[in-house]
């Protein structure tokens, strides 16, 4: 095998170790996703020999402290709002060879519209777009919203389109699918730009590094505060930037996890135990660090969570026939 078949390889593991790393860290927070409560998830990681990753849904988690139990219709090792959009991405990335918005807004319209196929907690972002969607206001189909839902479809983006100099239309374009917010839009371009660092092979805290230095100056000091800070314990360091669904609260947290994170279990862990909406900020510390990682190595994904997620099987095959769009 020569250099560049090499590469080729390498980049291709990253790839898919991207998609699958964002899909299992989603799954992973879904029981404990938007509990806010510190103590109340450390009491329940003592309960699961100090795990919480994969924990099955349960309402009386949220008894009595701050939180929201929002996944009632869905069982353990499922996906969220969030993946499940990911997921859909990949599906109609694979299936058209390309990011095509008007066959990614009709598939999300049977995805998450009245009477489609996804059963679950449906966010203000999703019902604004699928509201925009059947009235047929499609450019954009989004809403002016700064949250998470605006990231969701970005590792596979990132992915099919790495290497063409029309990634950050791209980006913006798939953003506005459900948010039309110039916030959104910039920390979706920062989320990007890392991403795409890691894809090519470079470590992940310089990427961090290099992708907050190009942000705008409201979303660099956020971000360069959370990679500098001398606060190891990111479940501590969320009462700074807040544990909510803001890109503004949850991406400055995702950094500061991978920063002082070295090994995915770990990273996915700690983003648990620091509350809120982990689930979104999976979506960013999955595809990050699964990018940066092997399957077979200490330090990545875990075959066990892998295999615990719901479908896994069809899951890794649209994962394996998405990595290959863009060659």
């Amino acid at each position: 095998m020569n250099d560049s078949q090499k590469s080729r390889e390498r980049t291709n593991d990253a790839s898919l170790n991207c998609l699958l790393g964002a899909l299992v860290a989603d799954a992973a927070s879904l029981g404990l996703h938007w509990l806010y409560d510190t103590q109340r998830i450390a009491d329940i990681a003592k309960q699961h020999h100090g795990q919480v990753a994969f924990i099955p849904p349960n309402p009386t988690h949220y008894d009595a402290v701050p939180g929201y139990f929002a996944h009632a219709k869905r069982s353990n090792g499922m996906l969220t709002q969030y993946g499940e959009t990911l997921l859909l991405a990949i599906n109609s990335i694979a299936q058209y060879g390309q990011f095509d918005t008007a066959n990614y807004q009709q598939a999300y319209l049977e995805t998450f519209g009245l009477g489609g196929s996804y059963t679950g907690y449906i966010d203000r972002p999703t019902k604004a777009t699928i509201n925009n969607i059947v009235n047929e206001q499609l450019t954009p189909s989004g809403t002016d919203d700064d949250q998470h839902p605006a990231i969701s479809t970005l590792p596979a983006i990132v992915v099919c389109y790495q290497e063409d100099n029309a990634l950050q239309d791209k980006i913006n374009a798939a953003i506005q699918v459900t948010n039309v917010n110039d916030e959104a839009t910039h920390y979706g371009w920062v989320f990007a730009q890392a991403l795409q660092s890691v894809l090519q092979g470079n470590s992940i805290i310089p990427s961090l590094e290099t992708a907050a230095k190009n942000a705008p100056d409201y979303i660099r000091r956020k971000l360069t505060q959370a990679l500098e800070s001398t606060e190891s314990n990111s479940v501590a360091y969320g009462e700074i930037t807040e544990r909510a669904c803001h890109l503004k609260q949850g991406m400055p947290l995702a950094f500061h996890i991978l920063k002082n994170s070295s090994t995915f279990k770990q990273a996915v862990e700690t983003n648990i135990k620091a509350g809120g909406d982990s689930a979104g900020r999976a979506i960013i510390i999955g595809a990050l660090f699964g990018a940066y990682t092997n399957i077979e190595s200490g330090n990545g994904i875990p075959l066990e969570w892998i295999l615990s997620l719901n479908g896994n099987v069809n899951i890794l095959t649209d994962c394996k026939q998405l990595r290959n769009c863009s060659a």
